[in-house]
């Protein structure tokens, strides 16, 4: 091998060294950075440490020398920040719909964007709430799904619930569902999947972790003006568990120590104050989700207009204690 290309492999191995095993906290000394190399079968003095880490940094890497201890050195250049990566890795490790397996190969992954002590001490930290779906085909099914928006075609697939053996029970008798996709949501720990039916003019939404042999047809999307410039947020926004039910703009009034509740919920919009609490008007989907949100407030939440909704409410907690 000529003296080039063993350069070469030397950088290459380095850097690998310095961005796996060094950080600020946890540099690398000269001497530790030979001894790790020779562990590869690579020959290196103090000299071709400087040179080769002189030579990185002319390139773009940032390696940093912390003088004040005998010329240790760590990577500076690093994507995400140990804050970044620790919101990262706790979405994963919260996200019910992956699988034990992919929760556990998806955070070693994460973690590699840091160096390895820093990794492991995060690892140690995390809280593990998730993991619990069973179905390993859901990133099979993202794919999918990815491309029939990409390209804008049609999307089928097989719909199931669980039944009390955990065995799948599919809808319509196995009958595949064929969709015109509009995008993708993550609501209440689920991934769903926001669509429309050519038979139907509403959209709707499947879970994507109950969602089965997800297949991008060659039929290009149905054009509806209604769907052209959706709104993912808005929809997710105004729809309570993925629910669709008819759009209304409902008042509603609320006691002082529920308006980060309110916010919160409902997002950015005009609050007015009645003394005693605040009014506000947003657009929602009514449904029993929706009905069944506003009970977790114990009567605090108040819908005051229109008076349809308020007496679709007051017949579904009516309902409610009947079946007590």
């Amino acid at each position: 091998m000529s003296r080039s290309s063993e350069q070469k492999i030397r950088l290459l191995v380095l850097y690998d060294i310095l961005r796996k095993e060094s950080d600020e906290d946890s540099p690398l000394s000269t001497n530790e950075l030979i001894e790790k190399l020779s562990q590869y079968g690579i020959a290196a003095t103090r000299q071709t440490v400087y040179d080769d880490i002189e030579m990185l940094n002319t390139f773009g890497y940032e390696i940093i020398c912390d003088h004040g201890r005998n010329n240790r050195y760590f990577v500076g250049d690093r994507k995400f920040e140990l804050p970044e990566v620790q919101i990262l890795l706790h979405a994963v490790g919260a996200a019910k719909f992956l699988t034990e397996k992919k929760t556990t190969v998806l955070t070693e992954k994460i973690a590699e964007l840091l160096g390895n002590v820093q990794a492991n001490r995060v690892k140690e930290l995390l809280a593990k709430n998730g993991g619990e779906s069973e179905n390993e085909l859901i990133y099979y099914s993202i794919n999918e799904i990815t491309t029939a928006l990409i390209e804008k075609r049609k999307l089928s697939f097989l719909y199931f619930d669980y039944g009390s053996k955990g065995e799948r029970i599919y809808r319509k008798n196995k009958e595949r569902y064929e969709v015109n996709p509009l995008g993708m949501v993550y609501s209440g720990e689920y991934f769903y999947l926001v669509c429309f039916h050519d038979k139907y003019g509403n959209p709707a939404s499947y879970r994507i972790d109950k969602m089965a042999d997800v297949q991008v047809e060659a039929e290009p999307i149905t054009q509806k003006k209604e769907y052209e410039k959706f709104d993912l947020s808005a929809y997710k926004r105004e729809t309570f568990g993925m629910y669709y039910g008819e759009k209304a703009e409902v008042t509603l009034s609320f006691p002082k120590e529920l308006l980060d509740v309110a916010i919160d919920r409902f997002g950015d919009m005009p609050i007015v104050s009645n003394g005693s609490g605040y009014i506000i008007k947003p657009l929602v989907r009514v449904s029993k989700t929706f009905f069944a949100w506003l009970t977790t407030f114990e009567g605090k939440i108040r819908i005051i207009a229109p008076e349809e909704v308020v007496g679709q409410y007051k017949d579904f907690v009516l309902q409610l204690y009947n079946n007590l």
